[in-house]
């Protein structure tokens, strides 16, 4: 942790990892103490949530710091983005099965 980004109550909100990403038996990973979805949405928590993590972190404990995984985005963008995601995969499912009919017909018609 380098110490450059704050909260607004000056608390650090950098990136904690080390490099050494490895989970153990509890779920936290083996370098940075975070667990697993902590690591994953990190980009997409407040900086109260980073800060409140590093915190632990700092203190030497490893229990998680319970956050909302959409905390960080207004949950009306995060449904809008998964309805754009499930909109284009609902395309491509369209497309494959259009595929599929065309190359089972063929194997009728040969």
């Amino acid at each position: 942790m380098s110490g450059k980004s704050k909260d607004r109550l000056g608390r650090a909100t950098d990136n904690p990892c080390i490099g050494l990403c490895r989970f153990g038996g509890d779920g936290a990973c083996l370098g940075c103490h975070r667990t697993k979805a902590e690591v994953k949405g990190w980009k997409r928590l407040s900086d109260a949530a980073k800060a409140a993590i590093n915190d632990r972190i700092a203190q030497g404990g490893r229990q998680a710091v319970q956050a909302d995984p959409a905390e960080g985005k207004a949950p009306r963008k995060r449904l809008r983005k998964l309805d754009r995601k499930i909109g284009k995969l609902e395309s491509k499912l369209a497309a494959l099965r259009a595929e599929r009919d065309r190359v089972a017909g063929a194997g009728r018609a040969g």
